[in-house]
């Protein structure tokens, strides 16, 4: 145990061993076999392990140990063809996010005028009142005698 450096995970390579879903198995149910059966993968014996290097914490020190064809970058598209698709892509993101914010903006407006329709009919639902309406009725209070009682209702509570 003590000549052990660190675990680590390790994936078999199917596309290399050719490895199909040809296995066959019977389904249980309630401990009873049925007639139905599920697939499963058998694999191919192959001496070659995938190993996922961005899952380590310490990648950058297992790329430097390991020779550079075995941790270079394998890049999706070839590179005569990168520029053109990257720009397909790039177009068909911005034709999505126009969608998506005209869609957005759509919702907006349909809720906007259900509540302007709202307000139109009396709705029950009560419409929220601004900050200076408030204060607007607060001073015609003032104005309209209500002060008087309430200092009148103070000076009672304060003797």
């Amino acid at each position: 145990m003590q000549d052990i450096g660190f675990l680590y995970n390790v994936q078999h390579d199917c596309p290399l061993a050719k490895c199909t879903a040809s296995g066959k198995q019977l389904i249980m149910q309630e401990r009873v076999e049925s007639d139905l059966f599920k697939t499963y993968i058998e694999h191919k014996p192959v001496e070659r392990f995938v190993i996922n290097t961005h899952a380590f914490h310490n990648a950058h020190r297992l790329r430097t140990a390991l020779e550079r064809s075995l941790v270079v970058p394998i890049p999706l598209y070839p590179l005569e063809v990168r520029k053109a698709k990257h720009t397909e892509i790039a177009h068909s993101l911005r034709a999505t996010q126009k969608a998506k914010l005209e869609a957005r903006a759509h919702t907006a407006q349909k809720k906007k005028e259900a509540t302007a329709s709202a307000d139109k009919t009396g709705s029950v639902i009560p419409k929220k009142r601004m900050r200076s309406e408030i204060e607007a009725e607060d001073d015609t209070e003032i104005q309209g005698g209500s002060l008087s009682r309430l200092v009148h209702f103070d000076v009672q509570e304060a003797l």
